[in-house]
């Protein structure tokens, strides 16, 4: 591992522990064994650092999101396959997604729009391509993009409280809102589940 791969994992374990205000760069550069001067070789404020942590991230989870889609041909197929991704996903890592994007209103606006964009493309564009193969006729009380939204938040939702619930209670949670929502999607059409 590179310094700079060693930098990026060492702010998501800190990030993800402490949360974006709650580390500094000197803990981050003792945690990585090297001086605070040499860190900002590399980064040269926080807010970068904690950018390129948080597109590392969705990067990831785009990955795994786009095979999942691919590989659905139904809500409910999609929204367990969702499910299991986040908590193989978020559950691998100490950085949380959902959490950083909360965090990211402490970062300078063009940053905050830069992360907004890259949520959108990366973990959103990806479930609404789905949504329009499995629903092409959208219908206006539920638009592909707020579904969408509310899917990948929902997952990581879900993801964040495996420590708390054990996956069936967590699946069976995700499953009664994909039914829910396919129900409105196609009301003569419920997804047994």
């Amino acid at each position: 591992m590179n310094k700079k791969e060693t930098i990026l994992t060492e702010a998501k374990r800190l990030s993800g522990k402490y949360g974006y205000l709650g580390f500094t760069l000197k803990q981050l550069a003792q945690a990585c064994d090297m001086t605070a001067p040499a860190l900002y070789y590399f980064y040269s404020s926080k807010a970068d650092l904690f950018k390129d942590c948080l597109i590392s991230e969705l990067e990831i989870r785009h990955l795994s999101i786009s095979q999942v889609a691919r590989s659905s041909n139904s809500l409910l197929e999609f929204v367990e396959g969702l499910a299991v991704d986040s908590f193989e996903k978020c559950g691998a890592s100490c950085f949380r997604t959902g959490q950083a994007m909360l965090e990211i209103i402490h970062l300078p606006e063009e940053i905050q729009q830069e992360l907004r964009e890259a949520w959108d493309r990366l973990l959103i564009a990806p479930v609404e391509e789905f949504l329009l193969r499995v629903d092409p006729a959208e219908t206006p009380a539920l638009p592909h993009y707020l579904l969408a939204t509310f899917l990948i938040n929902m997952a990581t939702f879900v993801a964040t409280q495996e420590n708390r619930y054990d996956r069936a209670t967590l699946t069976t949670l995700i499953n009664s809102a994909a039914n829910g929502l396919a129900a409105k999607m196609q009301p003569e059409c419920v997804i047994a589940g």
